[in-house]
């Protein structure tokens, strides 16, 4: 190639990543990192077998996008990785938590995911940052405060997120809300709830809830456990688990 042509070459890449910097900047234009926060969630129970504990580690990624995307509303934006709590009760069956407060799956469902169970208050962990620091900077601090102390508290009962049973683990349709104020009632007498703690972590994302709930492995998308048109109408607006969907037990990345 002679000299003009690689001259001409070198332009075009100089402009191309100009034009590329450019729509960034446009799109996007943030200047703050995202941050990962891990966080166990564990579940301890009562019975007359003994004690029973189960735990997961999701993770939460936090974007602080700028330019155009922040013009349009999006003064954050997340993404959550991970799974359920499993606690195995033997012959009594296993309970499973979900990615749904007990009062928002009322109301037609919303996020629950670990560390937003029992949010560590941003005026305790307020990390370090310059005096004229932006709104993001400041819960970025705040994450990595977090990150740095790996807090851990004790989740009153009123903030564990819903929890469920299956009649059958092939069958999502046959989910059943479990009480965590009466588990005998689903688990049989002397089950009760002991605690749950959430905590921060750099444990990894925990995985393998599909081999109790093999239908979770025929999609990655959100269906609902219950397809269209499946419930009786009569209770289409009154049963709380038509919310659930597949999402509530498990986090892919998008």
């Amino acid at each position: 190639m002679n000299p003009r042509g690689k001259g001409c070459l070198v332009a075009f890449a100089v402009i191309l990543a100009a034009i590329m910097a450019l729509g960034w900047w446009v799109l996007d234009g943030s200047t703050t990192r995202p941050r990962v926060v891990r966080s166990r969630l564990t579940i301890v129970l009562d019975t007359p077998e003994g004690e029973r504990t189960g735990s997961s580690v999701t993770q939460l990624t936090t974007y602080f996008p700028g330019g155009l995307t922040r013009a349009q509303g999006w003064g954050l934006m997340a993404q959550l990785l991970g799974e359920a709590v499993v606690i195995d009760l033997g012959q009594r069956g296993i309970l499973f938590s979900t990615f749904e407060g007990q009062s928002t799956l009322l109301r037609g469902g919303g996020d629950a995911y670990n560390a937003g169970l029992m949010p560590f208050p941003q005026e305790k962990f307020r990390g370090e940052y310059a005096p004229q620091a932006s709104i993001n900077e400041q819960y970025a601090a705040y994450l990595d405060d977090l990150n740095r102390l790996k807090p851990k508290s004790a989740l009153l009962l009123e903030y564990v997120p819903a929890l469920v049973r299956f009649g059958n683990l092939n069958d999502p349709t046959s989910v059943a809300l479990v009480n965590p104020l009466d588990l005998a009632a689903s688990f049989g007498s002397g089950v009760t709830f002991k605690g749950a703690t959430v905590e921060i972590t750099d444990d990894p994302i925990t995985h393998g809830i599909e081999d109790r709930l093999p239908w979770l492995k025929t999609s990655s998308e959100a269906p609902t456990l219950f397809p269209q048109g499946s419930l009786p109408i009569y209770q289409k607006d009154t049963l709380p688990v038509q919310n659930l969907r597949f999402t509530d037990f498990r986090r892919l990345p998008r």
